[in-house]
């Protein structure tokens, strides 16, 4: 909340997003509505969605209904940074999207 405040404070501009993986419901509402103060929330569960299916499932087999629920599913009006790579998977030793397409 103070990096927020400070943030926005001298940077009004400035865009704030915030990586949690908890699911915590006020991490992008304003400070003085009891958030946290991100402007936007990384969609932390796309790029798993994007890498298991690469693994898992032939294109023929993807469920788009799945896919596109998957991409609008967040909190009414909370702002989502959705991102098809994460730092992560290479982390856990995963292959990057990229990887998995050349197979």
């Amino acid at each position: 909340m103070l990096a927020n405040t400070l943030i926005h404070r001298l940077r009004p501009h400035a865009i704030t997003v915030g990586e949690d993986v908890s699911g915590f419901p006020t991490l992008c509402r304003k400070i003085r509505d009891g958030g946290i103060g991100f402007d936007y929330r990384l969609g932390m569960f796309l790029p798993d969605m994007w890498i298991k299916l690469l693994k898992e499932t032939p294109d023929e087999n993807w469920n788009m209904e799945m896919i596109a629920h998957s991409m609008i599913n967040r909190r009414w009006k909370e702002k989502v940074v959705a991102y098809s790579e994460s730092h992560d998977q290479a982390i856990v030793g995963d292959k990057t999207i990229s990887m998995w397409l050349f197979n």
